[in-house]
């Protein structure tokens, strides 16, 4: 088994909680509250930022030319979402240029610019593939659930083929890559990435 399976599989359960997390299952069902869906877009903003450094520190950081260029396709795909943030902040009335992290936001962000600066190139890609893996397993799992649903743009973005492929080939790149890593290391920084994200919906799921 890859190792990207192997990380996944011994996450499932953690993966798990993050679907039945309340602010997962107000989307699945469309009746998250319209303030909450706003607070979230702002405070995905941060962490999207926070990931597209994350991919530019693993560019400059690798050595083989391949993961060069999918990882700087990767980051095109961020900035991609970064506009559709911006774009669901224009439809949803969010204000982006009054806005600050908070606390769950903060911890995840913190994880991954602190991982960028001072791990490998692989070592950050084993931080970064767990949000890939999961948004792509959330949309697919909540793909049949966009009929009249106010939030089925997000669904469907998430549930997308293009963006399945966007976190294959992160997992790819940590599969088949040449960089030495330690499999303890590896599990943990998964496993952390895994934690904060459900750490992220649950700060949306008291509502």
């Amino acid at each position: 088994m890859s190792i990207s399976n192997t990380l996944w599989q011994s996450n499932y359960e953690l993966a798990l909680l993050s679907l039945k997390s309340k602010f997962v299952q107000g989307l699945k069902d469309g009746n998250l509250p319209k303030k909450i869906f706003q607070e979230y877009v702002a405070q995905d903003y941060f962490f999207l930022e926070s990931f597209s450094r994350a991919y530019g520190l693993a560019v400059s950081k690798s050595k083989d030319k391949n993961s060069i260029k999918v990882l700087s396709q990767l980051l095109v795909g961020v900035s991609e979402e970064l506009i559709l943030h911006e774009k669901y902040a224009k439809e949803w009335n969010i204000d982006l240029t009054n806005n600050y992290i908070k606390p769950a936001t903060q911890n995840y962000t913190d994880f991954l610019d602190e991982v960028s600066k001072t791990q490998s190139s692989v070592e950050i890609m084993f931080a970064m593939t767990p949000c890939m893996r999961l948004y792509s397993w959330i949309g697919k799992s909540l793909a049949n659930k966009i009929l009249n649903n106010p939030y089925k743009e997000w669904i469907i973005t998430y549930s997308d083929e293009g963006f399945d492929n966007l976190a294959k080939s992160l997992e790819n790149l940590i599969d088949f890559s040449k960089e030495l890593y330690d499999t303890n290391q590896a599990n943990y920084l998964y496993k952390r990435a895994m934690e904060l994200e459900l750490e992220f919906f649950n700060a949306y799921s008291n509502y």
